[in-house]
């Protein structure tokens, strides 16, 4: 019986031999490991890219598995490659990936599993190998891009585009105007780094300007990447140009030497031709250069007349673009004291339309007496007017020019030595000019917003005190009147005034604030300026988060479910490009694509989203989701959200899923490998028996 066993293991260990024979010996090169790399970045943490994983086998392999083991938190893979045949050649498996992070390497196994492996005509037992992968998730392009600096109406300015980046990218960029025009850069120009700034120059045509930047790119794999992103800008009204004259009283009778100063109100080159009427010079006019925004030069006028008025025709060019103004200056002139008396008339210049405060300061031997006659003007004393003293005497007049032509004061003394009489004419000058600059100009409907109001002192004449109210003129707008109280602000300096307001989150368009400036000069004149400046309200999504469902509420492993999210457009205005994105842990499968595009969804109205899953283990798992959507202005918004789902351990219908059982899909190939594992098996115990039973035969002959 024994040798009968062992005659049978001899013949089926000459099958198996033969067997291998007729397949053939393997290639000395079995398996080689290719490497792993992206066919698909993701676009930001939290996106779904692909990695493709790719080996070489010198055989056919069933029943394979390709899946990747990362060993950190960064990349989590959403599903393993299931193939029923691979090889012989390159296999290559693409791997959706889910990257929580972006620019960080994550260390990896990549895993080659087969359960069988073909050798001719029958099946051996496959292989299982485990390859390390530094697996580096590339950054995306992206940006956050905002301009610095203001720029003036219908003038040439220079603002910084700003741009930021989390990732050291290097792309190109152009940036087109609306409401503004763009002088500089014309065309493409780069942006590398993490941070960048980049001058322009632009010309504001609307208070409401804004930038369109147009950024080129390309992904870790060298797909081309746009990126659009509309930027507001400040605007504001350009600040005249002023031309100072010192001294501003000049004598009769005799040459006077004039500093004239030229201040631009941004930093040019150009020229100034500067001429006087009421006076002679030594030339019809003179040419001085300005150099950085400021001019200066020394004129010497013979006075001809009771007002010296110098005039400056001013042209300067801002990054090419020529501009010309007109600007003028007035000095006052008085006759050369021969007497006895003195006499001192202060202000030396007058404002129009408002009540000066003069007053005349006489000194002579004695005891006088003073006459005092006005022209062109309204006075609060009875004309002529008297008072006198011993030495010296003062007396205050409130003097109202009547018009824009010189204010003649005829002072006459009558003292012990005789009488001396003098005319003394003060110019008249417009009141001075307040310039009003909300910052920010773009503010968000809904809810208190505070604005901080820029005034300067455009005229020529420091502003001693003033009190500045500012009022809504917008009936939609809540807000109090503002009052505040200003101290010294000398020419072209300016104070911040903070304001604060209620936009409704209904309205969007212009809003109108009125302000009303009552002031008084170093001279001593008071006056008031009033105007209207002009803020953007611009309406901002309020997409909320309502209900997220999950059905069945307690789901079954290897059994569907699903996540029903209800979003609500709470604001006034629609949005658009609203979607959904699911990044399921391991362990979850999606069905469906996890992402999910629902598009425009209008104000007051809901919105339900599905998604698909599938559990393949019970347990407690946080899946997190993603809502995202634009304005109508262009701005991105995402609101994060976390769905707890606990997998139930369900009940198996058909028992315990055995070895080898066809994949859904997949079923032919593996199919036709079990055809032949039991055909070769059928062979050898075929064999086996015939040679049993023929040693039995031969035993019973002998």
């Amino acid at each position: 019986m024994i040798r009968n066993i062992s005659l049978a293991v001899i013949a089926f260990a000459a099958v198996l031999a033969y067997a291998q024979a007729v397949v053939g010996l393997a290639s000395s090169v079995d398996y080689l490991w290719l490497g792993a790399k992206w066919s698909q970045v993701p676009k930001f943490p939290g996106d779904v890219g692909v990695v493709t994983l790719s080996f070489y086998v010198s055989s056919q392999y069933v029943d394979v598995t390709i899946s990747l083991d990362p060993k950190c938190g960064y990349v989590a893979p959403l599903e393993d490659v299931r193939l029923p045949s691979a090889g012989p050649g390159v296999v290559s498996a693409n791997l959706k990936v889910l990257a929580y992070a972006l620019n960080v390497t994550c260390p990896a196994n990549a895993i080659f599993n087969a359960r069988y492996k073909a050798v001719g005509g029958s099946l051996t037992d496959g292989v299982t190998n485990v390859e390390y992968v530094s697996l580096y998730v590339p950054p995306y392009p992206t940006y956050d891009v905002s301009a610095r600096g203001t720029a003036y109406l219908g003038m040439p300015s220079r603002i910084t585009l700003v741009f930021k980046s989390p990732y050291s990218t290097a792309s190109t960029a152009t940036v087109q105007g609306q409401g503004v025009r763009v002088l500089s850069p014309s065309g493409q120009f780069s942006v590398n780094g993490t941070y960048a700034e980049v001058p322009l120059v632009v010309i504001a045509d609307s208070p409401s300007a804004s930038l369109l930047v147009s950024v080129q790119s390309r992904d870790w794999l060298g797909n081309p990447v746009a990126l659009t992103y509309t930027v507001p800008i400040a605007a504001a009204p350009a600040p005249p140009s002023v031309m100072y004259v010192s001294p501003t009283a000049l004598s009769l009778n005799k040459y006077n030497k004039v500093n004239v100063t030229i201040q631009l109100p941004v930093e040019a080159d150009g020229t100034a031709v500067i001429a006087a009427a009421g006076a002679v010079m030594p030339q019809s006019s003179i040419t001085i250069p300005i150099s950085r925004g400021r001019g200066y030069a020394v004129l010497e006028v013979y006075p001809v007349s009771s007002v010296v008025t110098f005039t400056a025709q001013v042209t300067y060019q801002v990054t090419g673009v020529a501009k010309t103004e007109q600007i003028s200056a007035s000095a006052a002139t008085q006759q050369t004291i021969g007497g006895l008396a003195k006499v001192e008339v202060r202000p030396p210049r007058l404002m129009a339309g408002v009540a000066n405060n003069v007053t005349l300061s006489v000194s002579a031997p004695g005891a006088f007496n003073v006459s005092v006659a006005v022209a062109n003007a309204a006075v609060d004393k009875p004309q002529p007017y008297y008072f006198g003293g011993v030495d010296k005497a003062t007396a205050s007049l409130l003097v109202t020019p009547l018009s824009s032509q010189p204010v003649t004061f005829t002072v006459t003394v009558y003292h012990s030595a005789g009488t001396d009489q003098y005319t003394i004419t003060l110019p008249v000058t417009s009141a001075s000019i307040f310039t009003v600059i909300p910052n920010p100009s773009l503010v968000k409907s809904g809810g208190n917003r505070t604005v901080v109001v820029t005034v300067i002192n455009s005229g020529d004449v420091a502003v001693q005190k003033a009190v500045v109210t500012i009022s809504p003129a917008t009936s939609n707008v809540v807000a109090s009147t503002y009052t505040f109280q200003l101290g010294r602000v000398a020419p072209l300096e300016s104070v911040q005034l903070p304001i604060s307001f209620i936009v409704p989150a209904t309205y969007s368009g212009a809003m109108a604030f009125t302000y009303n400036i009552i002031y008084t000069t170093e001279l001593g004149t008071t006056g008031s300026s009033q105007g209207t400046f002009y803020l953007q309200a611009l309406q901002s999504p309020a997409v909320n988060v309502t209900s997220v469902t999950v059905v069945p509420q307690f789901p079954e492993a290897r059994r569907t479910f699903y996540i029903s999210v209800t979003v609500v457009n709470k604001g006034f205005a629609p949005v658009t490009n609203l979607q959904v994105e699911a990044s399921p842990p391991r362990g979850i499968r999606p069905v469906t694509a996890p992402i999910y595009f629902a598009g425009q969804l209008d104000p007051q109205q809901t919105a339900n989203i599905p998604l698909s899953f599938n559990a393949t283990a019970p347990g407690q798992y946080q899946i997190p989701l993603v809502i995202s959507y634009t304005d109508q202005y262009g701005n991105f918004y995402t609101i994060p959200y976390t769905v707890t789902v606990t997998v139930s351990n369900g009940t198996r219908l058909f028992g315990t899923i055995r070895q080898g059982t066809p994949i859904q899909g997949g079923s032919s190939q593996p199919g036709q490998g079990g055809t032949i594992v039991g055909a070769g098996v059928a062979m050898v115990v075929a064999a086996a028996v015939v040679a049993v039973l023929y040693m039995r035969r031969r035993a019973k002959r002998s």
